[in-house]
């Protein structure tokens, strides 16, 4: 019996050491493709989060978070989101589902009065799938409270049939906030702080609740190690800010760390608020629109499959942040960068050094802006 025990024991053991002398491996070639990709594309600052199976197996930052300062990015900088905002607004859909306080079958009419008749046929998984024809809102008010943005494109003609395609939009998640806030009575922001946030223990970032005071200067909220953003024009960085009108919120302007989105994946791994049977249904599950597959899933994340890897995930930016997640794998692939010309492309550069079906991935391009 001791035989069999030192046998069992010694297997285990050789088992552990080199399954953690691969991983390290691993990081180490993660870690010089990071070095060097920054190096080449003159990016500031980035960070990235490895999670599998709801254990983080590695979180690791590089370079700046201000240029100004010379600041590195820590493991609690928060980066910019852009429209990874969207996968929070989503996971605050799946949680309110699981509750019973909403489906995806409901008509908006349901929660909205006075709907107009074009949008009858207008359900909750229209606006999260980007597929209802709700027009944007582009009108020179952009402070004004949502109740009365969405009266203002209440009277807008849709610009396509409801369902007939897909068309990314900010209207759709803007309505979808709107009725959150009928059903939890409190602003959106409020809701995803108490029900995604707080639960998911992503402690660090937040909307910057930007508002321009007479069209002379912008008013922020102040957020800790908030990192700035960088573009390259003609050699020389420039910082920016795009601009996120709180009506947006719902689909962008989420400031979050590493260290928030690495627990954001955690928790969606452990069923922190509702187990993966349930919300696997929905984020990786797609309609047929027209003839042909969606490009969003039931829940807004985009999906797709290569080499048989099933994934979904969103990008923002475009590659300010950069999130995949593999199902069958585990895996869920966090990159968060402060260049504003920087295309997505990381996350799925660095799950080929772990999924070894995944063909690797590893040019990274960046494009001109203005």
């Amino acid at each position: 019996m001791k035989k069999t025990f030192a046998f069992i024991f010694t297997l285990l053991f050789i088992v552990f050491y080199f399954g953690q002398d691969d991983h390290k491996n691993i990081d180490q070639k993660v870690d010089r493709f990071f070095n060097q990709q920054m190096k080449n594309l003159k990016i500031p600052g980035m960070a990235v989060a490895v999670i599998k199976n709801g254990k983080i197996i590695k979180k690791t930052t590089y370079g700046l978070a201000n240029l100004d300062w010379k600041n590195k990015v820590t493991q609690h900088t928060n980066f910019q989101i852009a429209s990874c905002t969207k996968l929070l607004t989503s996971t605050l859909l799946l949680k309110t589902m699981y509750n019973n306080r909403i489906s995806l079958e409901d008509p908006v009419s349901k929660y909205i009065a006075e709907c107009p008749k074009e949008w009858s046929d207008i359900k909750i998984e229209n606006l999260i799938s980007h597929s209802s024809g709700i027009a944007d809102y582009y009108e020179s008010d952009v402070y004004l409270p949502t109740e009365k943005i969405v009266d203002a494109v209440k009277k807008l003609p849709l610009v396509f049939k409801t369902g007939s395609k897909q068309q990314y939009a900010q209207s759709d998640f803007m309505v979808l906030s709107y009725i959150f806030e009928k059903i939890y009575n409190k602003p959106f922001v409020q809701i995803l702080k108490d029900e995604v946030s707080i639960p998911l223990k992503m402690d660090d970032g937040a909307f910057d609740m930007e508002f321009k005071v007479n069209g002379q200067f912008l008013r922020t909220d102040i957020i800790p190690e908030k990192a700035t953003t960088y573009y390259d024009l003609n050699g020389k960085m420039q910082a920016y800010k795009y601009l996120y009108p709180q009506y947006t919120y719902p689909a962008g302007g989420y400031f979050a760390s590493v260290d928030d989105m690495a627990n954001w994946a955690v928790g969606l791994d452990n069923e922190v608020q509702f187990p993966k049977s349930f919300s696997d249904n929905y984020i990786y599950k797609t309609e047929t629109i027209a003839g042909k597959a969606a490009d969003f899933s039931k829940v807004g994340w985009v999906t797709g499959t290569e080499d048989n890897v099933l994934y979904a995930g969103h990008s923002g930016g475009p590659g300010l942040a950069d999130i995949l997640r593999f199902p069958k794998e585990g895996y869920t692939i966090i990159t968060l960068s402060n260049d504003g010309e920087l295309l997505p492309g990381f996350s799925r550069a660095v799950a080929s050094f772990y999924i070894k079906e995944l063909s690797p991935k590893l040019k990274i391009e960046k494009f001109e802006r203005d």
